[in-house]
């Protein structure tokens, strides 16, 4: 187990960090995928059914639009209180409960045809929202917590963000490999077929997290051994509170909360349509977003090491602008929907090979060779920033928030950005195909604007302390007093923050 602690960034695990480091590696790829080897064709079927068959997704655009909302509404009210049930009860119950709804989910999307009623439609998505509020928030607040007892030596996170960048490239390999597969599987089998198989590995899933994520016993003595409804209520309220109570915390979740909201915005109802009018084809599409997880992968690996290097205060605004669904990116999109019309009726299809060989990597319109190469581009580097964002966001909420309320607060966050991304899918989903894909992106990269400003101004103020967090603090620096040889030989091997010199993880050269 250390070992893989090890390889994910850690320098000298003890046994407790190297037993969380191998459950995350261990179940990942089961979990990754169960969801994403259809994630590609996914949201299209459910419109090619709505629409009255194949090729007719643009019909069902609307309805898939009022079906998300639907969704977004169910795990509005319920995402926060079945956070802070994770925080009474323990996360893994919530979590395994979670695999066990999107096994269902799966299962009733494959009996899907044109002439299902409505309302198994709506059914389906109402079990997505409250499978997603189940989930949401409770793997970070379980690993969060767990680390905190762990590692009480990476007092400044490094190693921390080191991992999650590791655990991102490893997640985007195996997201590489789910959705070629699935596509594939979709056109030798069928869509259906690889729903219902879906379906059978979530159940999996929820078992092995009721084997598998348990807390260490130092967190399991912050919850009451016989919790009540009276404690539960109290967790309900604390929640709520600490996201108002300090300036720095209300405009740094608030501001994150509108920025998520666009990026919803792009995954439900823009991406998929945008990619499909200049790809066309399922296997296109799942190609190359599967191309997009190689540099992404190295990308987001980079990025844990390389964002010991910057201060969240300063650089989380300025990373969170040019991000994946930041407002920049969301202007490139729509010059270039602006310049580069969609594929429309036949068309020429050309290979895209790998330079000096005669492999096919896939085909593509020739007319959207340029908007697709112009695309990838936008993606790869925005997502190297989206990643930098992300890891110096977690690595100052892990000691801003309390554990006994961090599941609460980690649901918190996603109800609010649906709240804020539900008049923004409705709104949009309306005018899209009257106003057009490229003012949709403005007006998108706007309200982005707007939470990278606010983000910006909660960071001026300065930063909150947990009680627990003054304890680590204090530990820490005792023993820099007791041993100062080990202190002087951190400062002179240039590892010091201060300096911004890059720290080089163990394992590498």
């Amino acid at each position: 187990m250390n070992r893989v602690a090890r390889v994910l960034g850690f320098k000298d695990p003890n046994d407790k960090v190297g037993r969380l480091a191998w459950i995350m590696v261990a179940l990942g790829p089961i979990i990754i995928f169960t969801i994403m080897m259809s994630s590609t064709f996914y949201m299209i079927f459910v419109a090619d059914t709505l629409g009255g068959g194949p090729g007719r997704f643009l019909d069902g655009l609307a309805f898939i639009g009022v079906l998300v909302v639907i969704q977004m509404i169910v795990q509005t009210l319920l995402d926060y209180p079945t956070g802070t049930l994770g925080d009474m009860i323990g996360h893994r119950y919530v979590i395994a409960s979670a695999y066990l709804l999107y096994g269902v989910v799966f299962y009733l999307t494959s009996l899907l045809t044109p002439d299902t009623p409505i309302i198994m439609f709506v059914i389906i998505y109402v079990l997505w929202g409250l499978a997603f509020s189940q989930e949401s928030g409770a793997w970070d607040a379980w690993f969060d917590n767990n680390y905190k007892v762990a590692a009480p030596d990476d007092v400044e996170r490094k190693e921390y963000g080191v991992f999650l960048g590791r655990l991102g490239m490893i997640a985007s390999a195996l997201s590489m490999g789910a959705l070629i597969p699935g596509s594939i599987l979709a056109v030798v089998f069928s869509r259906m077929w690889v729903f219902q198989l879906s379906a059978i590995l979530c159940v999996g899933t929820a078992g092995a997290v009721l084997a598998l994520v348990r807390d260490f016993p130092e967190v399991q003595e912050m919850r009451e051994e016989k919790p009540s409804v009276g404690e539960y209520f109290s967790l309900l309220k604390s929640g709520a509170s600490f996201i108002v109570s300090d300036p720095f915390v209300k405009y740094v979740i608030f501001g994150g909360v509108i920025v998520w909201s666009c990026i919803i915005v792009w995954g439900e109802l823009i991406i998929f349509p945008l990619l499909f009018a200049y790809l066309v084809t399922d296997v296109a599409v799942a190609t190359f977003r599967t191309l997009l997880r190689v540099p992404g992968m190295f990308g987001t690996e980079r990025a844990g090491v390389w964002s010991q290097r910057f201060k969240p205060e300063e650089w989380i605004p300025r990373f969170r602008l040019i991000q994946n669904c930041g407002f920049v990116f969301f202007f490139i999109f729509a010059a270039i929907m602006y310049m580069f019309d969609p594929v429309t009726g036949s068309t020429t299809i050309v290979d895209v090979v790998v330079p000096f060989t005669d492999f096919v990597i896939m085909q593509v319109p020739q007319e959207s060779l340029i908007p697709a190469v112009l695309m990838f581009i936008t993606f790869v580097i925005g997502g190297f920033f989206f990643s930098v964002a992300d890891i110096l966001t977690l690595r100052l909420m892990i000691d801003i928030v309390p554990s006994k309320i961090r599941n609460s607060v980690y649901s918190l966050s996603p109800t609010l950005t649906i709240i804020f991304a539900i008049p923004q899918i409705a709104l949009f989903g309306a005018l899209i195909q009257y106003i057009g894909f490229p003012l949709t992106l403005v007006l998108t990269g706007l309200i982005s604007l707007v939470g990278v400003l606010m983000i910006q101004k909660g960071l001026s103020y300065p930063i909150p302390i947990t009680e627990e967090r003054k304890r680590a603090l204090e530990q820490a620096a005792q023993e820099q007093k007791t041993n100062p040889t080990e202190q002087v030989a951190i400062e002179e091997s240039g590892s010091n923050p201060s300096d911004g010199e890059e720290e080089v993880p163990s394992g590498q050269v």
